[in-house]
């Protein structure tokens, strides 16, 4: 897609943020009719809930971006993306580099990422090898170890905690090569990457708490059913379970705990599901949960309940959960633009090789987007590029760097 047809996107979101506010006052004026016989939903008098429901507004079909550190967010401080918000200049990537990129898991959104920063290193001229974590601490060192062995130029890892890898970084700095972590927090250790890319999970994550907010006017029941093995999950969790507190009428009911084993077990999501509706009868209306495994699961449970009125919620964008929410069967789903963060990761490298400082997390500037029934593509195919063309500036900016 060109230029000119991003453009208008990104027009017609803040125009649909802008005018949002008039749109609620005028519905407001309205006829009368009782709510709940209307396709519209109800307006209310509730200036929190108003915000999120102009930010959700504006991020369907459009992007948004926050200000100030992402751990920090609250819907004042997002924004409606309107230009390049990534960094402007750069370094140029070393010749010959030879990377190894580890990801959590084969077969999680892990491995797209690994895959996209394959992609662009054979681009430039790179070899790369993937190497599967296996999705647990012990995976996890083992492959960094691989890695060691390997001598590449540089280590990306893709969701891999900082804690649990410790030892693995240290060998690896300790023979000069830079790990760069992807979908990782700084966790303040003694020991961590050389430098931290942001797949904005926490901003998306807080979006979803908004859409919750804005869908039930005020007054969203909400569980987590939530992986807290990953650092930046954690906070992910806690900055949505802070939006979801500025909301009066809205209730956390519990957040549940789960791991990335328990939730790509079919039968195990189905059980902790069926629980949850048990214990929490009527008064469970959502159920938001961390990246798009066992997501499937979550809805086959509530079926075979009955209970067609929980709303179901994830985020990463993954393709099998797009086309869940182009079919009705979830409510929606969030995702940072795909992609960017691949080329914010080689950027990361080529800054450390050339012996130069890292880019802060929040000058990457990685804007998310809303996928609810209305524009997530059946089968779950998503054009990243007509939001905003990263890539081209990216490696305009890789090669008119000296």
């Amino acid at each position: 897609m060109t230029h000119t047809s991003g453009a208008r996107r990104l027009r017609a979101a803040a125009a649909a943020f802008g005018v949002t506010a008039l749109l609620l006052t005028t519905a407001a004026c309205g006829s009368g009719e009782d709510s709940a016989a209307s396709d519209t939903p109800a307006v209310v008098n509730d200036e929190y809930t108003e915000t999120a429901r102009k930010l959700i507004a504006a991020g369907t079909g459009g992007m948004l971006y926050f200000e100030g550190k992402e751990a920090d967010i609250t819907l004042d401080k997002i924004k409606v993306y309107e230009e390049w918000s990534g960094p402007t200049t750069s370094v140029k990537p070393p010749a010959n580099g030879k990377l190894n990129i580890i990801v959590c898991k084969i077969g999680t959104s892990c491995e797209e990422v690994g895959k996209r920063a394959t992609a662009i290193a054979e681009k430039l001229g790179w070899s790369a090898e993937i190497l599967d974590g296996q999705g647990t601490p012990e995976g996890y060192q083992k492959a960094l170890a691989t890695a060691a062995a390997n001598k590449p130029t540089a280590v990306i890892t893709v969701a891999i905690p900082e804690n649990q890898v410790a030892d693995g970084i240290a060998e690896l700095q300790k023979a000069k090569i830079p790990v760069v972590g992807v979908s990782a927090v700084a966790e303040g250790g003694a020991v961590g990457y050389d430098a931290h890319v942001s797949s904005r999970e926490t901003f998306q994550a807080v979006l979803a708490t908004a859409k919750a907010v804005a869908d039930s006017n005020g007054k969203a029941k909400v569980v987590f059913l939530w992986d807290v093995g990953y650092p930046h999950l954690v906070e992910a969790l806690n900055a949505s379970k802070r939006v979801l507190a500025g909301c009066t009428g809205c209730e956390l009911l519990e957040v549940r705990e789960r791991t990335l084993a328990q939730a790509v077990d079919p039968i195990e999501m189905q059980n902790i599901t069926t629980s949850l509706i048990q214990k929490h009868g009527d008064k469970l209306q959502y159920i938001l949960t961390p990246y798009g495994n066992g997501v499937e699961s979550v809805i086959a449970a509530i079926r075979a309940a009955g209970r067609n009125d929980i709303k179901v919620l994830s985020k990463n964008a993954e393709p099998e959960r797009l086309g869940s929410v182009a079919a009705g069967d979830q409510l929606a789903d969030f995702g940072a633009i795909r992609g960017w963060n691949a080329y914010a990761a080689i950027d990361q490298v080529g800054r450390l090789a050339a012996g130069q400082p890292a880019l802060p997390d929040a000058e990457q500037g990685i804007p998310a987007t809303v996928f609810d029934k209305t524009n997530a593509p059946k089968d779950g195919a998503v054009d990243w590029n007509s939001y905003v063309n990263y890539a081209e500036r990216y490696e305009k900016m890789w090669s008119e760097a000296r």
